[in-house]
Parts: structure tokens; C-alpha cells; sequence
């Protein structure tokens, strides 16, 4: 079955149904008009030849009838010969008697007007390339008066009407067939933009927004395929993050558990060396040393085993105000010791609603602490609390040193990390944390202005 586009389908009917209505209905018309006036201009002549024989005006020389009617007269005798004529344009050929009865159909006419009993029949005929109509009177004797009257300026007229009304209609057409063109290609190029844009999702791609070009239908379908191609590609990173945390789970699970046996071993011995009297003091600062990078790797062990630990929430009422204040006691020497100005706004309408209060403790430590290594040299780092419809949120705000747009597109991502002494699991672990509370996490950051971390928690009663 061919394929045809939806602005054929729209154009081509009503092209091809105009295309009918203008082309016959002028010609209807037209013909319409020539039968009504044929009518009228055979009633008319025919009304001249009843007052010629009635006023006995027929018996006048034909010049005189042809002067005055303008018409031509030609009397053809009992045996169809040519009497007399007003027609002396004719060429010789038709001046034949044969050719001229058989043209003019005479004694066909004679018949009918001797059998119907009628004064006079009118035909329509033509004579030296010219249309006349012909009306026919039997005369004394079985003569045949012929009255001719000129069509050739009516047949004219039709001509030039007909031309008229025909151009008229092609050019009506033509302005119908481009304006129905525009109008189906303003109809089809938004269809046609989503139709591409499909195959470019259907490639994969939807980083990209179909462009919105109309206020119709066909504008709410492309701002709905909009949504749902950004609700796809939310889907998709979901997937491919969830897919990533779980293989990272496995891997720390399975790399902390190698190391940790043997880092207990390495951390003993290290001990017992360390108490033998006879070291020297350069043995006992190296010793000290290793034991301080032993409890490094414990440290990050620990973060590994808490990455890969299974998610269990243990949700209680709390206040929220209390749980990062108690945070942000324990850090505030560290704070002071960095030449940090802390700035607390915390909303006071905020109600304890559960949540896991350890967890949230943790990710809080996370971005705090991401906060004081983004500002070496100091700073102020702003904590406020407020209430977002049915979501209770919090907001750290650091002047630091920022963060490049290309950078936070990874954040979330296991073991990616810009630090000398990170692991790349804490914003991680945190966005982790959100998730189990079906929460979320936002970072804004402009380079050398500061960074905006959003925590957003469902208020549950």
C-alpha cells in the first residue's frame, strides 16, 4: 500500500473536490445561460417572422427585411432551388442546391411542417463556417421562407464566458492549493519534528527537548512527549545509579573484607613492636607512623562496609533542629580551628516527623566536612532549615572554592572523587541515605563563588 503524508491527505481531497466545483459549475452555468437565452432569442425572432407574415410585411424584397431585422432571408423554391438570397457571403461550393438542401435540411423540415400542421420550425445550422438559427415558413406554392438569424456574436460571447470563468477557476485553485499548502505544512512540520525527535530518543538520546511551535494539540503532545522523555531519562539514571551502587557494594564488601583480616595483623604486630624497649626513637616515630596510616585505611575500610552494608531504616519521631545541632556541636572546634563562621537559621514551625536519625547524622557530616575542605582558607558556611510543602529541607550554603559544572554530573557516583585523600563513596553514602528516605539531593556551585547543597526529607507524622 503506498505511503502518503498526512499533508497529501489533507491537501489532495479538498484540492481535487474545488478542483471539480470550480471547473463544472462555471461550465453548468455557463451552459445554463446559453439555453436560457437561446430560448428567449428564439421566442424573440420568432415573434419578428409572425409580425413579417402577418402584417404581409413578407411579401417586401428580402433586402428590406434584412435591413431591418438583421437577419439574412433565403427562399428556396417547390424543388429546392434557390430563389432568392440575402446571403451572398457564401462560398460558390455551398451555393449548390444539393449541398444547401441537405444542409439546411429542407425537405426533412418540409415533411414535419406539411405533416404537424405548423407555420414555422426552427433549427440551428451552419452555413460558411457561421452559426445561424434558422426559422423555416412553408409559403404558397410549396416554397420554403428562410429566416437566418447571425449566432456567431452570441457563440462568441460563450466562448469568451466559458475562457473566463475557466481562468477564473484555475486561478482560484491555484490560491486554494497554496493556501491549503500552508496550511498543511504549518499542520505536519511540528508532527514531523516530533517524529524525528522520537527516532532520536529511540537512539537513546534524551538529553535533548523537542521545540514547541504551536498552541494546539499538537503542542500539548509535544510538551507531554517532553515530560515523558525526561521522566525516561530520570528512570535511566536511576537504573544505571542503582545498577552502579549495587556493583560498588559488591566490591567494597568484597575489598573491605580482604583487607580488613590482614590490616588487624599488620596493626598488632605493629603494637607489639612498638613496645619493645630497645627501639630507637627514629623505629618509634615509624612505627607510630604506620599505625596512624593503618587507622587511615580502617577508616576508609569502614566507609567501604558501610557503603556496601544492605539499606535498613530505623525510623523514629525526632526533631530535626536537635539532630543537626548535635552535629554541628561535636565539628564546631574543628569549624573554629579552620577559620569557618558558622550561621545557623533553622525554621522554628518545623515538626518532628521520622526519620532515621543516625543516618541523616551521617550524610550531614558528610556535606559539612565536604564544605570545610572546600574552604582551606576560610569562610562562612550558612545551615538553615525550612518547610517545602509536604517536604522538610535543608540547606548548606560555603563560599569555597566551587564546584565545575562538568564535575557535578558525577558527584553521586561511587569512588569519584577530585581529593588526594577521598574514596568518592560520601556523597555517595549520601544520596544513598536520601533515597532510602524517598528524599532528595541537590548541588548548585559556581566556581570560586561557593557551593548550595539541598537536602529534601518527606515530612512523615
Amino acid at each position: 500500500m503506498r505511503r502518503y503524508s498526512i499533508q497529501t491527505k489533507i491537501v489532495l481531497p479538498f484540492l481535487l473536490l474545488f478542483a471539480l466545483v470550480s471547473i463544472f459549475v462555471p461550465l453548468i452555468t455557463v451552459e445554463l445561460f446559453a439555453w436560457k437565452y437561446d430560448e428567449q432569442f428564439t421566442r424573440e425572432t420568432q415573434g419578428w417572422l409572425n409580425v413579417i407574415i402577418e402584417t404581409g410585411f413578407i411579401r417586401e424584397p428580402i433586402e428590406n427585411i434584412k435591413q431591418a431585422y438583421s437577419v439574412e432571408v433565403m427562399i428556396f423554391g417547390k424543388d429546392y432551388t434557390l430563389n432568392a438570397s440575402t446571403l451572398t457571403t457564401l462560398p460558390d461550393v455551398e451555393h449548390n442546391r444539393t449541398y444547401l438542401a441537405e444542409k439546411l435540411h429542407l425537405a426533412q423540415i418540409k415533411q414535419n411542417l406539411e405533416s404537424a400542421g405548423e407555420s414555422h420550425i426552427t433549427r440551428d445550422v451552419t452555413l460558411g463556417g457561421k452559426p445561424y438559427k434558422v426559422f423555416y415558413h412553408i409559403m404558397p406554392l410549396g416554397r420554403l421562407y428562410c429566416m437566418l438569424r447571425p449566432m456567431e456574436q452570441i457563440a462568441e460571447a460563450r466562448r469568451t464566458l466559458t475562457l473566463y470563468m475557466l481562468g477564473l477557476a484555475i486561478l482560484v485553485i491555484g490560491l486554494v492549493a497554496f493556501i491549503s499548502h500552508r496550511i498543511g505544512k504549518n499542520l505536519t512540520e511540528p508532527i514531523k519534528d516530533l517524529v524525528g525527535f522520537t527516532e532520536q530518543v529511540a537512539d537513546g538520546n534524551l538529553d535533548d527537548q523537542c521545540e514547541i511551535k504551536t498552541q494546539d494539540e499538537i503542542g500539548d503532545l509535544t510538551i507531554a512527549f517532553n515530560q515523558m522523555t525526561q521522566e525516561l531519562k530520570q528512570s535511566r539514571n536511576k537504573l544505571i545509579q542503582a545498577e552502579r551502587l549495587a556493583t560498588a557494594g559488591k566490591m567494597s564488601a568484597s575489598f573491605a573484607h580482604e583487607i580488613r583480616n590482614p590490616l588487624s595483623s599488620m596493626r598488632m604486630l605493629s603494637q607489639m613492636l612498638l613496645q619493645k624497649p630497645e627501639l630507637t626513637d627514629d623505629q618509634t616515630k615509624s612505627l607510630q607512623y604506620i599505625l596512624e596510616e593503618i587507622g587511615r585505611i580502617d577508616t576508609i575500610v569502614k566507609g567501604l562496609m558501610d557503603f556496601a552494608r544492605p539499606a535498613s531504616l530505623n525510623l523514629n519521631s525526632h526533631s530535626l533542629d536537635t539532630t543537626l545541632q548535635s552535629v554541628l556541636s561535636l565539628m564546631e572546634a574543628n569549624l573554629t580551628h579552620h577559620q569557618i563562621r558558622l550561621v545557623i537559621d533553622f525554621s522554628p514551625n518545623i515538626p518532628e516527623f521520622n526519620f532515621d536519625a543516625d543516618k541523616l547524622k551521617q550524610a550531614f557530616m558528610n556535606i559539612v566536612l565536604n564544605a570545610m575542605e572546600a574552604m582551606p582558607q576560610g569562610g562562612t558556611l550558612t545551615v538553615s532549615t525550612f518547610q517545602q510543602e509536604d517536604n522538610v529541607c535543608i540547606r548548606l550554603t560555603d563560599t569555597g572554592v566551587g564546584i565545575s559544572a562538568e564535575d557535578i554530573e558525577h558527584l553521586f557516583e561511587p569512588f569519584f572523587t577530585r581529593k588526594d585523600k577521598g574514596t568518592g563513596l560520601g556523597l555517595a553514602n549520601v544520596k544513598r541515605v536520601l533515597d532510602e528516605h524517598g528524599g532528595t539531593v541537590e548541588i548548585e556551585s559556581t566556581l570560586g563563588e561557593g557551593t548550595t547543597v539541598m537536602l529534601c526529607f518527606p515530612l512523615r507524622k
